[in-house]
């Protein structure tokens, strides 16, 4: 009752926009960049990290970054991810030998993109959008783990922001570098072309198209051309084989028989695509028929529709992609704000839910118990388990980081407490169940308000 209650004063706090001095505005920035730069150096999800390293090691620093999909090694990303930590371990490299180093250096684009978000909520949709990004536990979460999402937010946002100021052409360009670190969001691409269609300005639509394809052309075919056939196998069909995982909804019944897929008919890995598919063709029926030409209100709708509806019927909704919804939804809430003031305070208190629920309460529940308990971890990318002892201290390093593995192994050491995680980790798999029915009815929620508000036809 206390959190809840202290919660909500604070979200009062941020909706009546109660802080006003410089001083107080900045302690908070200042306070969340001190927790982004620990977590920054005090370690990373090595498990993906050392494929990263990889691409570097191997092909990078041997002036054959092009052949990268041509190798056994793992690059389940199109190329611009791939450029973008090459490119930045190249600088790690030069100036140091030291991991922590290493950590801090490449790290640089995920604060960067951390503080642009905020700065730029800040000064086109005010201090209550730009107080909502602070909170966001997904960001500091994978600024500790590194993944490229918040590089994508950044680039979401500046999207939006292009709309906003009827800039068709720069909503191309920053949506199609966003989809080239991570494709799925190239599905934001068609509300343009939906908005240029309807009002017939093909002109306008054929300069869209055209920085696509050259954005496209300059970035993938270098990559393409080597060999199209490991380009498309590594990039594409990598997702399309693999099983449901993390918060899908199609997730459940892998969590019911203990991820042992021999125990589920063949087409669960399939049969996401049918709902999928006639959901995302539903929305853009409504995009197109609900078509408010260059306003903010209807794009932001939309985004917050689209990405909603990717995270709850992809059969792979990992915790990062949460991220990808983040700029539209607090662009969303904070618009709502000028409409409706309950709303849009229930709509903050299910995003920040959704946040924890993906982070804190997922983390603790496949990952935290596991490791008191002595257990391994299972990892969704490979598909197997993962002893964690090792796994830590090569994610974590040495002193003075090396304080959360000493703690792991203080916690192992108090017998009722070992026991309790033994407990918990053996049931594991029916709590992520009921996360993963938390988190989709959030974003649920998200999808209805979002069809159902009337926005004016104002920006």
């Amino acid at each position: 009752m206390l959190l809840k209650h202290a919660t909500w004063r604070s979200l009062n706090i941020l909706l009546k926009n109660k802080v006003k001095t410089p001083v107080k505005n900045h302690l908070y920035l200042l306070i969340a960049n001190v927790v982004a730069v620990y977590l920054v150096i005090a370690g990373w999800n090595y498990y993906d990290v050392r494929y990263f390293i990889s691409w570097y090691d191997d092909f990078f620093a041997k002036n054959k970054i092009l052949e990268v999909y041509t190798s056994s090694s793992k690059v389940a990303y199109p190329p611009l991810a791939v450029l973008i930590f090459t490119a930045i371990h190249l600088l790690a490299t030069k100036i140091s030998s030291d991991i922590i180093i290493w950590r801090l250096i490449d790290k640089i684009p995920l604060l960067i993109s951390f503080n642009l978000v905020y700065f730029l909520l800040r000064k086109n949709y005010g201090k209550f959008a730009s107080y909502l990004w602070l909170l966001n536990f997904v960001a500091y979460a994978f600024i500790y783990a590194y993944q490229f999402d918040l590089i994508m937010s950044l680039f979401i946002l500046l999207a939006m922001i292009s709309i906003d100021k009827n800039n068709y052409s720069s909503y191309a360009l920053w949506l199609t570098l966003a989809a080239l670190i991570k494709y799925p969001v190239a599905v934001l691409l068609f509300i343009p072309i939906i908005d240029l269609l309807r009002n017939r300005n093909y002109k306008e639509l054929v300069k869209y198209m055209l920085v696509i394809t050259s954005v496209v052309s300059i970035i993938v075919l270098p990559f393409f051309i080597v060999n199209p056939q490991a380009f498309i196998e590594k990039v594409l069909l990598f997702h399309a084989k693999r099983p449901p995982q993390q918060m899908s909804i199609w997730a459940i019944p892998v969590y019911f028989v203990r991820y042992d897929l021999s125990m589920l008919p063949g087409f669960i890995n399939t049969a996401w695509i049918i709902p999928f598919t006639l959901y995302f063709a539903y929305i853009l029926y409504s995009a197109w028929r609900d078509m408010v030409s260059g306003k903010l209100d209807y794009y932001v709708k939309y985004m917050v529709l689209l990405v909603s509806g990717f995270l709850i019927l992809s059969k792979v909704s990992n915790n990062s992609y949460f991220l990808w919804l983040s700029p539209s939804l607090i662009v969303f809430i904070s618009r709502i704000r000028n409409h409706d003031l309950q709303l849009a305070k229930r709509l903050s208190m299910f995003y920040l839910f959704a946040a924890f629920t993906v982070t804190f309460l997922f983390g603790i529940v496949a990952i935290l118990v596991q490791i008191v308990a002595g257990y391994p971890v299972f990892m969704f990318e490979d598909w197997n388990w993962v002893p964690m002892d090792k796994f830590l201290v090569e994610g974590l390093g040495y002193a003075p980081f090396d304080y959360l593995y000493l703690l792991t192994l203080f916690l192992r050491s108090i017998q009722p407490f070992m026991e309790t995680c033994r407990s918990i980790a053996v049931v594991h798999h029916y709590l992520l169940i009921a996360l993963c029915l938390i988190y989709n009815s959030s974003l649920a929620y998200f999808i209805y308000v979002a069809k159902k508000f009337p926005f004016e036809n104002s920006k």
